[in-house]
């Protein structure tokens, strides 16, 4: 992506186009979100954009992209689900999700972000089986936040090598995606095991 290319959306727009374009982003855009937010990154290390302001943006229009897929989930799953699974484009990743699912639990939505294809599809299924929001937000967005952190200072650090990340981005991101789920997890069982001390 061209740096060029991002800077023109912010000026025409300003922040809120690229909070817009995070958002919306879900509905179809063919551009990967590892390369929107390594070129915002590699934009603010180089004084372009305000770093702090420029993370928060991105995160908030990433949480209201998947608060949009869970509530989409949770109000239109099934009908959606069915017009989804008829298509060969979606039907393979509704199949990795669901294998996830099954496999991982509500731990699924903590590294699901980093896992291109089947990202946008784990939320929706949670919010079509009723997750609570409370359990979806802990780990969907908690993950996202990881996933985010990662990416954002990976196009601050070494922006000028995007081509080379993207290139074994898929194996990279399993890997990172593997290991933000064993650090949640790790926290969630910590925090229940208080609970119990305390509550003994």
């Amino acid at each position: 992506m061209d740096l060029e290319f991002i800077l023109n959306i912010i000026e025409e727009g300003g922040y809120w186009a690229l909070f817009l374009w995070l958002w919306l982003g879900i509905f179809g855009m063919p551009i990967p979100n590892e390369l929107i937010v390594m070129t915002v990154g590699l934009a603010t290390s180089q004084g372009v954009l305000n770093p702090i302001l420029t993370f928060l943006v991105v995160y908030f229009g990433i949480l209201t992209a998947l608060t949009t897929i869970y509530a989409l989930g949770h109000f239109l799953g099934r009908p959606l689900l069915r017009m989804f699974a008829k298509k060969n484009k979606f039907s393979k990743s509704i199949d990795k999700s669901l294998y996830l699912i099954e496999k991982y639990h509500a731990f699924s939505l903590s590294f699901s972000y980093f896992l291109p294809g089947v990202r946008n599809f784990v939320p929706f299924l949670y919010g079509s089986s009723r997750l609570p929001y409370k359990s979806f937000a802990l780990f969907a967005y908690s993950g996202a936040f990881v996933w985010l952190l990662i990416m954002f200072t990976l196009g601050y650090i070494f922006g000028e090598e995007i081509d080379t990340i993207m290139q074994y981005g898929k194996e990279l991101l399993l890997i990172l995606g593997v290991c933000a789920a064993i650090f949640l997890s790790v926290k969630v069982v910590r925090k229940k095991r208080r609970e119990k001390m305390q509550a003994s």
